[in-house]
């Protein structure tokens, strides 16, 4: 116990380095690291208590700049903070390599150390916790397993030798090798960005995006397309494969690369759509949605995700010609614009494809979403079979791409 708490009070110290850009660290224990956690939560279970319909009242009668209650705004933005706040704790410290440190110099092994930054985690979002608590108990409940979810997807990995780590687990802490962290809270957090706007224009202009929601084909539309605007840009995917240099190393030492690459793209897929995926159930429970509405919505929103998946790995083959260092020189890269506007079509073309087949009313429901299915994992599974084949290969040509475009790029690159 003694040693869980020195531990713990270490990893709230070491937040006042990445927190604060001073290099002083203030000797803090920690109760002081934490005491306004605590008393914060108890101060909002005490108001809640006593006051929590004249708060609900307050907030729904009062909006901001006349156009959003400042309820409907909390609404947004708690969960917002939830899940943000706890990924940037997690991916800084393992940018800053604190389990390697407290590895060597405390000899915390990985399951001790993942304890550590769970109970941590719990106590900086006590009060968000308190705050949804008394909301709803069930999406309290779901917030919790939330926590522990994101705290699995970063921390489940041991530190074992390099050849067992790379056969037998997904490392987030190998990812942070490949792209830097700033880059991957970017790829997280702006499909999370788009799904506020879109729920923001929801909320305040609900006759300008027309949804009808008594027809479920037009909730699976609206899926489809706001997904596709979600995950049009580049994702998490997208620069592992682009920026890996690795391959020909673990291919080298009996690494089975297709099995590799297989583990470590699904378990990016997982982080990819549960976090936006996760606020817009909290959206739409608020609404009042049911069960059967929000798994469509869910649902439509994930099939478009692997539909812009399967477009970006043709954009993989045609950045890892020019063998970009890291993601800040691949963002610099400029496309010309006719291979710009190209991309696009190629981008929107599918799921425009999928919209006009879900206009065809000879089909049932049911019916349409299996031809939905049917049709985007074809896309996907093709794309992204080819896509690793030729990475593996090593044969990087994208072959419907017009010659010329290549020297053009390559013509940008060497100037």
């Amino acid at each position: 116990m003694e040693k869980f708490y020195y531990s713990i009070t270490l990893l709230f110290l070491s937040r006042q380095g990445y927190w604060n850009n001073s290099n002083n660290v203030k000797e803090l224990s920690l109760i002081q690291l934490t005491y306004k956690y605590f008393l914060s939560s108890i101060a909002l279970v005490f108001i809640f208590l006593i006051a929590k319909s004249e708060i609900y009242n307050i907030l729904k009668e009062n909006q901001i700049w006349g156009i959003l209650s400042y309820f409907e705004l909390a609404t947004i933005l708690v969960p917002a903070i939830l899940l943000l706040g706890i990924l940037y704790e997690n991916i800084y410290v393992l940018k800053t390599k604190t389990e390697s440190t407290m590895r060597i110099f405390f000899n915390i092994t990985g399951r001790e150390f993942w304890n550590i930054v769970f109970f941590k985690n719990l106590i900086l979002v006590l009060p968000i916790l308190v705050i949804i608590f008394f909301y709803n108990i069930s999406l309290g409940i779901f917030a919790c397993l939330l926590v522990f979810l994101l705290n699995n997807i970063f921390f489940i990995p041991k530190i074992r030798y390099v050849r067992p780590r790379f056969k037998k687990s997904f490392s987030m802490s190998y990812l942070l090798s490949v792209v830097d962290g700033l880059t991957v809270f970017k790829a997280i957090t702006i499909p999370v960005f788009s799904t506020f706007m879109f729920m923001f224009m929801w909320l305040v202009l609900p006759d300008f995006l027309g949804i009808d929601t008594t027809n479920k084909v037009m909730i699976l539309n609206t899926a489809l397309f706001s997904g596709t605007v979600f995950f049009s840009n580049k994702g998490i995917n997208f620069y592992f494969l682009t920026l890996n240099k690795d391959f020909p190393y673990l291919k080298a030492v009996g690494i089975n690369l297709n099995k590799f690459i297989k583990k470590r793209i699904w378990s990016l897929n997982v982080i990819s759509i549960l976090v936006p995926a996760t606020s817009l159930y909290f959206f739409l429970n608020y609404l009042g949605y049911g069960f059967i509405d929000i798994f469509l919505f869910l649902f439509g929103v994930s099939l478009a995700y692997f539909l812009c998946q399967g477009v970006q790995m043709i954009e993989v083959l045609l950045f890892r010609e020019y063998h970009f260092r890291d993601a800040k020189e691949l963002e610099a890269f400029s496309l010309p614009l006719k291979m710009r506007v190209t991309m696009y079509i190629i981008r929107f073309l599918p799921i425009l494809v999928c919209l006009l087949v879900n206009q065809i009313r000879i089909f049932g429901f049911l019916t349409q979403i299996l031809l939905n299915i049917i049709y985007i994992g074809i896309v996907y599974f093709s794309l992204y079979r080819y896509t690793i084949i030729q990475v593996i290969k090593g044969d990087n040509n994208v072959h419907f791409i017009h010659e010329k475009y290549f020297k053009i790029l390559r013509f940008g690159r060497q100037t």
